[in-house]
């Protein structure tokens, strides 16, 4: 098993080194993302679970790719980002994955701790995914969060 951070450790740290490189306040950041005032605050501290809508309006606010806002390191390239689904990504990656390693969707959830059809409903883009789920589904495919979103 994996020793990961959980992403929303890594999204906050990462949206404070990322604001900080741009010198940008947390308030114009959250207004250049179309957010409340107080939420980027509030992600920064790790106080709240973020949609990956949020994670997609930051990212473009911030002109870099949304794995980045993930990634554990600066590996990745901090080139400039256009909007993609990001719930479609992870529906995608998710069957991907679990068919890799041979799992059913009940088994899946089974193992991230998510009730009976919540991968079904993933899947099939009905809900919204948070930073939570993220983690709890890359951990039960053995994988870092912010590879569901490649």
């Amino acid at each position: 098993m994996l020793a990961v951070i959980p992403a929303r450790a890594l999204f906050a740290q990462n949206v404070e080194n990322h604001r900080t490189r741009l010198g940008v306040s947390q308030v114009e950041l959250a207004r250049a993302a179309g957010l409340g005032r107080n939420t980027v605050p509030n992600i920064e501290t790790k106080a709240v679970n973020v949609r990956l809508d949020t994670v997609n309006r930051l990212a473009i606010a911030l002109d870099i790719d949304p794995c980045l806002l993930l990634a554990p390191s600066s590996s990745r390239s901090a080139v400039g980002y256009s909007e993609r689904s990001l719930d479609e990504l992870v529906a995608q990656n998710l069957k991907k994955l679990r068919s890799r390693l041979g799992l059913a969707q009940e088994e899946t959830a089974a193992a991230a701790g998510l009730v009976r059809n919540y991968v079904y409903k993933i899947e099939s883009k009905k809900i919204t995914v948070t930073l939570d789920t993220l983690d709890a589904l890359a951990q039960a495919l053995q994988v870092e969060s912010w590879q569901m979103l490649v």
